[in-house]
């Protein structure tokens, strides 16, 4: 014992406890990081992401439209009125019928079966089948695939330019482009007709095509019932269901012109096949025969060319639209083979992508569809998928006696 406090060694010091307040400012600091892990990340991927997810067309909520009910858009006993399909599903039906060549017609462009992978790819290539005729009344579409409408808008016009049906069926692992022809007649109902007659459209050339059928859905009638809740699109989609029985349309993309253009863009532009030398009204030589990468102003100039011009600017065809919508077909599926790519799923290339997409991409796909689609992406960039692409004739037919031509599916 010490008897003189002063003499007493220092009792040890006891370790210095954190403070409730200390615990605090940590946990606090923690989660201030992943706070701000978690809003770069959101404002840079997840928001672009959800921006575009669902991004489907707005209605003109404006009165004063008159209203046509869910069904009522084709005239039965209209005596152009010629249904697809109507065989059960399970019939072998043939789905290549080719029409019997006209010799005093230009040759139609074809492509390889199978497109050569980018240059700089070593994946294997696609199975591509070429372009082919098909009637309306040789269409299946087998139960449990998926349809998704594809609508490529020209602005300029006011039109749907071009029209296709892409089938997937994901147990076979097909894909199968089917180009509607933009000028397919379309027997509307009497509603519709009197609708047409009253806002004295009734004799515009070139309005009862069915490029011209969403236009007339979001401007001069309200389509009520459909499933998208858009005039313009419910008022297609019912047509489309219409003249191909079978047919159940699950999701439509609805995309410009511009930004088809901006998408190539994003991408650094794509290789495509051409069939032959396309020229320019002046004579220019615009894209070279065969395989080259072109631009986004290029592949405009591509997906809608037809007048096949010589090297003098004189138009040498005298058939109808069928010869682009092969090229348009087989284009879709060439470069479809480049843009959904292992490569351009990355973070940058998608954030690029999307927000190309939210300006001028409008569709259906909700969010609790997106695995599905994601899934048939990724088999799609793994090259899992047959495409095959499909071209629907008609026959040529002149209602109104305007020169307008129609195409009457059969």
């Amino acid at each position: 014992m010490y008897s003189d406090d002063n003499n007493r060694p220092p009792e040890p010091q006891k370790p210095v406890k954190k403070t409730k307040i200390q615990k605090d400012k940590i946990v606090i600091l923690a989660v201030s990081v992943i706070f701000v892990i978690f809003a770069v990340i959101y404002f840079n991927a997840i928001l672009p992401l959800l921006n575009v997810l669902y991004n489907p067309m707005k209605d003109d909520q404006q009165g004063g439209k008159p209203t046509v009910d869910k069904g009522d858009v084709i005239n039965k006993n209209d005596p152009y009125y010629s249904p697809g399909n109507t065989s059960s599903p399970t019939e072998e039906v043939p789905s290549t019928a080719t029409p019997t060549p006209d010799p005093a017609a230009t040759p139609e462009p074809t492509v390889t079966e199978e497109v050569t992978p980018t240059p700089d790819s070593e994946d294997k290539a696609f199975d591509i089948t070429k372009a082919s005729y098909v009637h309306a009344s040789s269409l299946t579409f087998e139960e449990g695939t998926r349809n998704v409408l594809l609508l490529g808008f020209n602005p300029e016009e006011n039109l749907c330019d071009s029209i296709f049906i892409v089938n997937i069926n994901e147990k076979t692992k097909e894909f199968r482009l089917i180009s509607i022809p933009r000028d397919t007649y379309v027997p509307h109902s009497e509603t519709v007709i009197q609708i047409l007659k009253d806002a004295k459209l009734y004799r515009v050339a070139g309005i009862h095509k069915i490029n011209a059928t969403v236009q007339i859905g979001q401007n001069i009638i309200h389509y009520t019932g459909g499933k998208f809740g858009n005039s313009g699109i419910d008022f297609i989609v019912d047509i489309l269901e219409s003249l191909l029985p079978g047919l159940v349309i699950d999701d439509y993309v609805y995309v410009d012109f511009y930004g088809f253009m901006d998408v190539i863009d994003v991408v650094g532009g794509v290789y495509v096949t051409s069939p032959e030398n396309m020229y320019t009204e002046k004579g220019e030589l615009a894209i070279p025969e065969g395989r080259s990468k072109l631009t986004a102003r290029e592949t405009l100039f591509y997906v809608r060319y037809r007048k096949r011009l010589d090297s003098t600017g004189k138009d040498t065809y005298t058939g109808s639209d069928d010869w682009r919508k092969i090229n348009q077909t087989n284009f879709l599926a060439e470069v479809a083979t480049q843009i959904i790519t292992k490569e351009n799923m990355t973070l940058s290339k998608v954030q690029g992508t999307l927000e190309v997409l939210k300006k001028s991409v409008y569709h259906s796909i909700t969010p609790d569809k997106l695995g599905t689609y994601l899934s048939i992406g990724m088999d799609f960039a793994d090259k899992q998928y047959k495409i095959i692409n499909l071209v629907v004739q008609g026959v040529d037919i002149d209602p109104f006696g305007d020169n307008a031509w129609y195409v009457q599916l059969d």
